[in-house]
């Protein structure tokens, strides 16, 4: 079984976020190999990044972090749902996601964006910022319009842009597990030296 964080992009109030991400979850939902959870950053109270020493040494000392850190280490993968401002991602994501680093290191994640253009700018410019995590970003991701996907406020996905998804969840799947040993063998060298 693959633990699957749906990770929302936006802190924005009234943003489509939400539907989207619901969306996702109820994608998840039928399946009986991986357990998805919604980890909302806006859950953690996390502030304009305050830590004094950079996320990679692993040495958190604000609670809000290490909470918001030892969530993220509970799973094997990350589905982000991603906005996009101004051709990038949403700034309260970045600003979460500049917080942590190790928890994310020889996992797998998968990309669900939109936009105006679909998003696509702002999961090209995410996929430069995890692929520093050493997490693994599969190649298909879901992109959405809200143009064509978005009726009267109201996510409605048409089935081309939805059909990406399936095969993005089964890459997930796949390396996911692959990822799994090469974690543990991380781990036994750590505990070996």
């Amino acid at each position: 079984m693959l633990n699957i964080a749906i990770i929302p992009g936006t802190s924005r109030p009234q943003a489509l976020n939400p539907q989207i991400v619901s969306w996702v979850n109820e994608q998840l939902s039928g399946r009986d190999d991986v357990r998805a959870e919604v980890v909302d950053f806006g859950d953690f109270d996390l502030p304009l990044l305050d830590e004094v020493i950079p996320a990679g040494a692993n040495m958190y000392q604000n609670a809000h972090t290490k909470a918001w850190g030892a969530k993220l280490a509970e799973f094997d993968a990350f589905i982000f749902v991603t906005p996009e401002y101004n051709h990038s991602i949403s700034g309260s994501l970045k600003n979460a996601l500049d917080f942590v680093a190790t928890e994310f290191n020889h996992k797998v994640a998968g990309i669900v964006n939109y936009g105006a253009d679909k998003g696509v700018r702002a999961a090209e410019h995410l996929r430069h910022i995890l692929a520093n995590y050493k997490l693994a970003v599969v190649r298909d991701q879901a992109s959405f319009s809200i143009f064509t996907d978005v009726a009267d406020g109201q996510f409605a996905p048409t089935e081309v842009s939805a059909a990406p998804f399936a095969s993005m969840v089964a890459d997930i799947v796949s390396w996911g597990e692959a990822l799994k040993s090469v974690r543990e063998d991380a781990a036994a060298e750590e505990q070996a030296a």
